[in-house]
């Protein structure tokens, strides 16, 4: 390749870069967005919103921070989530700072969770989980495909 034409071709992604960022720039707002909405799902225990922010699939993958089995497949994750609605009267989750990554028509956001539930009983839990949520691009829209959160162990002093 001759100088010129490096320089051609240098001058085209150059040219291109803004439009790229633009587009992941938007894509991170939606992300953002679907997790709240799957956040609010959650809060609100509606299997209707839940359904709409999950991708409908035979690989959807669910282990929550309560599970002692991985949930493959949208009904399972699908009952898995009335399942867990069912166990509670109340349910508070909250994400500060997630760590978010697109590559291509995948993304996944990382972080720690405040989580807060109210049994049938009246008894309250609250804890800390790791969480990751993989989220599919289908058709413009970001749907979850995969949820994992794990409680934070901390070792006795």
């Amino acid at each position: 390749m001759t100088r010129f034409n490096s320089l051609i071709v240098l001058a085209l992604l150059l040219a291109t870069m803004p439009a790229v960022q633009a587009q992941q720039t938007g894509d991170l707002e939606r992300i953002v967005a679907a997790s709240r909405e799957f956040i609010a799902a959650i809060s609100a225990r509606d299997i209707n919103a839940m359904d709409k922010v999950w991708a409908h699939e035979t690989y959807a993958s669910f282990i929550g921070p309560l599970s002692t089995t991985v949930v493959v497949g949208w009904d399972g994750v699908r009952q898995a989530w009335q399942m867990r609605f069912g166990q509670f009267d109340r349910v508070a989750i909250s994400m500060n700072k997630p760590h978010i990554r697109i590559n291509g028509q995948a993304a996944w956001a990382v972080g720690i969770e405040r989580v807060e539930l109210l049994r049938k009983d009246g008894n309250t839990i609250s804890f800390d989980a790791f969480v990751t949520n993989v989220f599919e691009n289908k058709g413009g829209q970001w749907l979850l495909v995969a949820h994992q959160a794990t409680p934070v162990f901390k070792p006795p002093e």
